[in-house]
């Protein structure tokens, strides 16, 4: 090997390697939970109920505080976008999305795998300015598997595009378009033509030493509710964050006994589907 080839070599597998190994900046859990449990008319009272039960139940879990009042922080319309028939991106492990909050729209291009190394490998940049990355590890629970890691790696963009086609996305992520080189004019659709409102209750801390966990009640309604409507989905969650990754031992660990324990609750539904799954099975002729 001649020395300009090797040094060409040395240089580029660090930053293969680097890619592939980003830290992963946050840790969520997630639970589905019952929607007939909510009304939008009771709603704060149905999550504060909920929260309550929650807190006991970690307490005693872990020996440790969680404080705070569930307040309502997000009120957002969210839509998914897909190419019809085929469902394109997401045979590819993808999902694009658009949250609209206050008249302002931010788009999310996401890919998730089991495998850390796969998702960190997928090139998510984006030349927008605001854009931002993060690589995360989701999990899950179902009846058969109470503790399920899938790594999510997603860069959410300031937007102000109409979203039409293929071209709304490459546009916006050039790393994905020069990977993977789909069509400007391929058709974006609105998965099965569902507009989500989504209400976010945050504001709920766990102590789990080093870090703490926030905890989210997540609601997805069809539209704008009425009173007696209950949502869609909803999800109980908590997350702790760091750039650097720098978790203990201790932390790790107490959040996941706080997790097992959240799965005893009243109201968890371990057999309900995911958010996003719920969005793709919600019209079931959309990826046909």
């Amino acid at each position: 090997m001649n020395k300009s080839l090797f040094l060409s070599v040395l240089f580029l597998l660090p930053f293969e390697l680097a890619h592939a190994s980003a830290d992963i900046g946050s840790r969520e859990y997630k639970l589905m939970l019952t929607p007939q449990q909510f009304a939008y008319a009771t709603e704060s009272n149905d999550v504060i109920s909920l929260i309550d039960n929650a807190k006991t139940t970690i307490e005693l879990a872990i020996d440790r505080d969680v404080t705070g009042t569930p307040t309502l922080e997000k009120q957002r319309n969210v839509r998914f976008y897909d190419v019809a028939s085929s469902c394109h991106l997401r045979n590819m492990g993808y999902v694009f999305r658009e949250r609209v909050e206050n008249g302002d729209s931010e788009v999310t291009l996401k890919f998730r795998d089991a495998d850390r190394y796969i998702a960190g490998f997928e090139d998510l940049s984006s030349r927008t300015l605001g854009a931002t990355t993060k690589l995360e590890a989701d999990i899950g629970a179902s009846t058969t598997t109470p503790f399920k890691v899938i790594y999510s790696h997603a860069t959410t963009a300031p937007n102000t595009r109409t979203l039409n086609n293929l071209l709304d996305i490459n546009t916006h992520f050039p790393g994905f378009d020069a990977d993977y080189a789909l069509q400007d004019t391929l058709p974006l659709s609105l998965v099965g033509n569902l507009v989500i409102y989504e209400r976010v209750y945050k504001n709920v801390m766990i102590d789990l030493g080093q870090f703490d966990a926030e905890i989210s009640v997540t609601l997805w309604y069809q539209g704008q509710p009425t009173s007696q409507q209950s949502p869609l989905i909803a999800e109980l969650s908590f997350k702790y964050e760091d750039a650097n990754a720098d978790y203990t031992r201790k932390v790790v660990n107490r959040a996941k006994q706080a997790f097992m324990a959240l799965q005893t609750l009243p109201g968890v539904d371990l057999s309900a589907t995911t958010k996003t799954a719920l969005v793709y099975q919600f019209n079931p002729n959309f990826c046909q």
